[in-house]
């Protein structure tokens, strides 16, 4: 092998690496997340710009900044300091983490049957509002009120809430029928 070869062969290394940390960063990064507002001690959703965040790490740690956020554009001008919260723990602050984390280990209230683990591109469970008797789904619930929302409501499996989301939209389409009794078996 020669030099050259050695040194083109290093350099695409490097740049592999260097990439790897961009993806890596970048996958981290994505998505809404909630923190506390330093401001207003209360929950704002917010996006990280993921692109920022992941050419920043390939020369040092990522430079996080916000892309969105729920209280903008009133307050676009902040300081941006619950960034650091992200920075403390990226995974913890995703909007889709802390759903999962509520529903690990729970019940449906409605079929009383062990939820399923939550994964993507399948069913997701929604949340029973005690008060109005809905189901919510996971995708009706801003991500700034997550922490509210789980405190106040109750978990429904993926298929109840299929279910009573199809009653509550097309209520005229079901047919309630009488549970049969148990048959005894002698």
């Amino acid at each position: 092998m020669t030099a050259e070869w050695l040194i083109v062969l290093l350099m695409g290394l490097v740049i592999v690496v260097y990439a790897g940390i961009a993806l890596a960063s970048y996958i981290k990064m994505r998505g809404t997340r909630v923190v506390v507002c330093p401001e207003t001690q209360q929950p704002v959703a917010v996006t990280v710009d993921a692109a920022h965040a992941a050419v920043s790490a390939m020369w040092e740690n990522a430079d996080i900044r916000l892309k969105e956020c729920t209280r903008w554009p009133e307050r676009r001008a902040c300081d941006q300091g619950c960034t650091a919260q992200i920075a403390i723990a990226p995974h913890d602050t995703c909007a889709t983490v802390m759903l999962a984390r509520f529903f690990a280990g729970k019940r449906c209230t409605i079929c009383k049957r062990d939820i399923a683990p939550v994964h993507a591109g399948e069913p997701r469970p929604g949340l029973y509002n005690v008060a109005t008797h809905s189901v919510l789904t996971w995708d009706d619930i801003p991500a700034e009120h997550i922490p509210d929302v789980v405190a106040t409501h109750l978990p429904v499996c993926a298929s109840c809430q299929v279910a009573e989301t199809f009653r509550s939209h097309f209520p005229e389409l079901v047919t309630d029928r009488p549970k049969r009794p148990e048959q005894s078996v002698n």
